[in-house]
């Protein structure tokens, strides 16, 4: 007996003793049963039938919907928020101090004219009159429409520098948190 058909013959004793591993579903499947595993194990090259090609390892998928006449509660969906795009909220932020300041600057004029209208300045004025001896009070003059409007866009305006960095920053800053402690967990609920 040569050295080639030694070697032959201990792969086949090799592969007689390994043993045969058939899913009941791929069986079910292909209809054919056990006889497809058997069929290709008398040969060295070819594998042993359906587990060759990967049909036995594959997982069963059960049916994922219910019967149609019985209906499930809502399903819950566990999500974690890992990680917030900072450009994003910084847009968002944006805007948002945009807004605010549009806000800002249309309440003082609003609430101006509100006191202007009941006669609050006029009647703050006549007793700054009536304190220095008939003169006005000199800071009476920052009371006035046109510089109260200023102050509001200022305020306006700086109010949107700071809510925009701030958001940004709250968005860096949780990233980092959320790197270290894994983020926020939610449960959403479909109705």
């Amino acid at each position: 007996m040569s050295s080639s058909d030694s070697r032959t013959t201990t792969s086949a004793e090799e592969t007689s003793k390994m043993p045969v591993v058939e899913d009941s579903a791929s069986s079910s499947r292909t209809g054919k049963g056990s006889g497809s595993s058997a069929k290709g194990s008398g040969s060295t090259s070819k594998g042993s039938g359906n587990a060759a090609k990967g049909a036995s390892r594959s997982p069963v998928k059960a049916a994922a919907s219910p019967s149609t006449g019985e209906r499930r509660g809502p399903r819950r969906v566990r999500l974690t928020l890992s990680r917030i795009d900072p450009f994003s909220v910084m847009k968002l932020s944006l805007l948002i101090g945009i807004a605010i300041g549009i806000a800002t600057v249309v309440a003082v004029a609003l609430l101006w004219n509100l006191v202007d209208a009941v006669g609050l300045w006029a009647s703050i004025d006549q007793l700054g009159r009536d304190l220095n001896s008939g003169d006005p009070l000199p800071f009476m003059t920052f009371f006035e429409f046109e510089k109260f409007f200023s102050y509001g866009v200022i305020v306006a305006v700086v109010n949107v520098v700071i809510i925009t960095a701030l958001g940004t920053l709250l968005a860096f800053l949780y990233n980092l948190v959320a790197a270290l402690l894994g983020g926020l967990r939610m449960t959403f609920t479909d109705e």
